[in-house]
């Protein structure tokens, strides 16, 4: 919801100097990806699928702009910044000793960690109509992600949803989605508007970044504010007002957001009964500061307070549990980047997390806190023409409690403090003009389990057409067990997986077509022998698995005059013998076919945007005790059509957006899968219930007034 309440925070690029440009080769083809900077400084963007670029700075005088991209020799044009607005087109030249890599700036996949991930810009989050502004909802429409509606968060290729990290500005999120309660699914924390720029890897994912089993969603923050800007959402269910002030040489922006649920859920009907409806209040901070002729530091700071109560029907007893959840959480992260000397380019930061979570099951309280800081530092250098470098360090330390008091009995406490420290090098090496290769291992060492371990990445790109690509891809990864585990056992190993990719892809004209299979091998995963264990002894290293599947993606945005969309679909075959599994099955929530598919259509008539997405899920596997224990059974398949319309128009003379979204046109009736009862009634029957979505249908109409313009889209 969030990202559909910052929408019109899309910067316009009125002031300063403006250049309006387009990079093309000398064959007039777009370059996709391109590098556009000022010599000297960070300041700079990358040209878009049909190679053109925007770019606004408060720089004057002559200056040189500098246009590089693998494959290509580097240009340099000499421009006078004066204030105004410059029109460019720059032919840039095919080299022959470096491979033209593939590199596609929206919602692409791209070699190395760059060419095996999606990036989607801010528009895509905002009005996708399945992810009703939630970054997370978005991303689940690309390949390699399984539709796990009662969780949330993301699942890839056969991973929990821990498995796949945040990362911002380079630094992990210990607590990227809100507070989870029972039956309903989780949400992202920050914004998209955010953000430039949001990269998912699917798997083989650089060195530079770790404790990911499966995959990372790497989150970079906006360097620079283009105006002053002062806007105000009201919806349904909330308002939200945010407000961004401009200086030379630093900015500050803020946003205040207030989310109460009940409105809506008087109107529409929800599957669960409440007793406290969601309530949110969240704060954002952003100051932004130049330093020197090159450097920048950012600080963003995030707040949130969210708090729900509902009855959970007790299988066991027949009777409503209540459950009341209270959340408070704060992250905070600092970074920098500059340049030193000519050639090094540092990257350095730093990030507090702070969760605090209230739980209150009738009347036993659980208490749980999580606290995480993080530092980083990292250099790139090009070593000469054909070879790049980049290294460094990093240091993650996680402080963990928690305590359970029951109405009656004893009182336990858990906790745990576990710092992983690391360190990263990673080489980009352009070995022929059609073959390029990354290497590079990351070091970590844990002091808590007493491990020290290399992890090595391996990635090769093989040029077959001017618009074509292969690679192959391994890389092997761990992560630290859930907080949940090492609270019980601290002495647990890391878990361990091992990703082997070949990828195959193809870019031209604003199309793009992709296809990857990949093979994972988990080992030493987490086995315990009841979910109610506390017993160190009763969880230990023994699981293992795998997952194997096929990835297709293909994007148009060039076909339809004013239209863009996107086919995603994911086969997959996982299997997993961990937690408190009797026998080596598919995961409950895996599904074994996923498919999506976006349509967004811009009506320059009306000044308005039409989006329609459409999910589909083969039934998820669940075991029902009152058949069999070792007799798997699957649900129906989900479907899921959603719509939205956002509508530009003015109302007293200042720029207003109206916007409505509805998930589940179709009213299909689906099912996330079953819970039993734990012990079987007295004939010997385990009661059950479906596990459904909180409501068969979810509406969001609002509207936005901006009352410093019209925002550029």
């Amino acid at each position: 919801m969030s990202g559909i309440l910052f929408l019109l925070q899309i910067n316009s690029l009125l002031c300063q100097t403006t250049i309006n440009g387009n990079i093309q080769t000398d064959k007039n083809q777009p370059v996709i990806g391109a590098n556009i900077y000022f010599k000297g400084t960070i300041e700079g963007t990358n040209s878009d699928e049909q190679g053109k670029f925007l770019l606004s700075t408060d720089l004057t005088g002559d200056k040189i702009l500098v246009v590089s991209c693998i494959g290509y020799k580097t240009h340099e044009e000499p421009v006078t910044l004066q204030n105004d607005t410059i029109e460019l087109i720059i032919t840039i030249s095919e080299n022959d000793v470096e491979l033209k890599e593939v590199v596609v700036y929206a919602s692409t996949f791209e070699a190395g960690d760059k060419k095996k991930s999606v990036a989607l810009n801010r528009l895509d989050m905002a009005t996708n109509p399945i992810g009703f502004g939630d970054a997370l909802s978005v991303i689940r429409t690309l390949p390699g992600t399984s539709n796990v509606g009662d969780e949330g968060g993301l699942f890839v290729r056969g991973g929990e949803q821990n498995e796949t990290k945040t990362f911002i500005d380079g630094l992990m999120v210990e607590s990227p989605y809100t507070a989870k309660m029972p039956s309903v699914p989780v949400r992202g924390r920050f914004s998209p508007m955010l953000f430039r720029g949001t990269v998912f890897s699917t798997g083989g994912y650089s060195a530079e970044y770790g404790q990911a089993l499966s995959s990372v969603l790497i989150l970079n923050s906006i360097d620079k504010p283009e105006k002053d800007e002062t806007g105000l959402s009201l919806f349904f269910s909330g308002v939200s007002f945010n407000k961004t002030k401009k200086w030379e040489k630093s900015s500050l922006s803020a946003s205040t957001q207030y989310v109460n649920m009940s409105p809506l859920y008087r109107i529409i009907n929800s599957n669960i009964k409440w007793n406290h409806e969601p309530e949110n209040f969240g704060q954002m901070i952003a100051y932004r500061q130049k330093v020197g002729k090159s450097g920048l530091i950012k600080i963003l700071t995030n707040f949130s307070m969210d708090n729900s109560g509902m009855y959970y029907r007790n299988l066991d007893t027949r009777l409503d549990d209540l459950i009341s959840l209270k959340n408070n959480d704060l992250f905070i992260v600092s970074s920098y980047k500059g340049i030193i000397g000519k050639e090094w380019i540092v990257n350095s930061g730093a990030s507090y997390n702070f969760d605090n979570e209230k739980i209150k099951m009738n009347e036993d309280n659980i208490e749980t806190t999580k606290q995480s800081y993080a530092f980083k530092l990292a250099l790139t250098k090009p070593v000469n023409e054909k070879i790049n470098l980049r290294f460094g360090v990093d240091l993650f330390n996680k402080d963990f409690s928690r305590n359970y008091i029951p109405l009656s009995g004893n009182s336990y406490s858990w906790k745990y403090n576990s710092p992983v420290i690391a360190a990263f090098i990673e080489s980009e090496i352009k070995l022929f003009k059609r073959i390029s290769t990354r290497i590079g291992g990351r070091a970590e060492s844990v002091p808590l389990s007493n491990e020290s371990y290399i992890s090595p990445r391996f990635s090769l790109a093989y040029k077959t057409s001017i618009n074509s690509q292969m690679s192959l891809g391994y890389g092997s990864f761990s992560e630290q067990p859930l907080n949940e585990y090492l609270a019980y056992n601290n002495k647990l190993k890391t878990e361990q997986a091992d990703h082997f990719i070949i990828n195959y892809q193809v870019t031209k004209e604003s199309r793009i077509f992709r296809i990857e299979a990949y093979y994972k091998k988990y080992d030493r995963l987490i086995k315990y022998d009841s979910l109610y264990a506390i017993a160190p002894e009763a969880f230990n290293n023994n699981g293992s698995g795998y997952a194997k599947g096929i990835d297709l993606f293909y994007r148009d945005s060039k076909s339809i005059k004013n239209g863009d969309f996107w086919i995603s679909y994911s086969l997959i075959d996982s299997k997993r013998n961990y937690k408190d599994y009797s026998f080596e099955h598919s995961p409950f929530f895996l599904s074994t076919h996923n498919l999506s598919l976006v349509y967004k259509h811009y009506i320059s008539k009306t000044d308005s945007y039409i989006s329609a997405g459409y999910e589909f899920s083969s039934g998820r596997p669940y075991i029902n005790p009152n058949i069999s224990y070792s007799e798997m059974k699957r649900t129906k398949s989900y479907n899921n059509l959603s719509l939205s319309i956002f509508q530009f128009t003015e109302i007293f003379g200042k720029f207003t957006m109206i916007y409505a979204q509805v998930t589940n046109i179709l009213g299909s009736e689906n099912i996330f899968g079953y819970r039993y009862a734990n012990h079987p009634d007295e004939y010997g029957v385990y009661e059950s219930e479906p596990v459904i979505p909180v409501s068969r249908r979810f509406y969001l109409v609002g509207l936005f007034v901006s009352f410093t313009g019209k925002p550029e889209i």
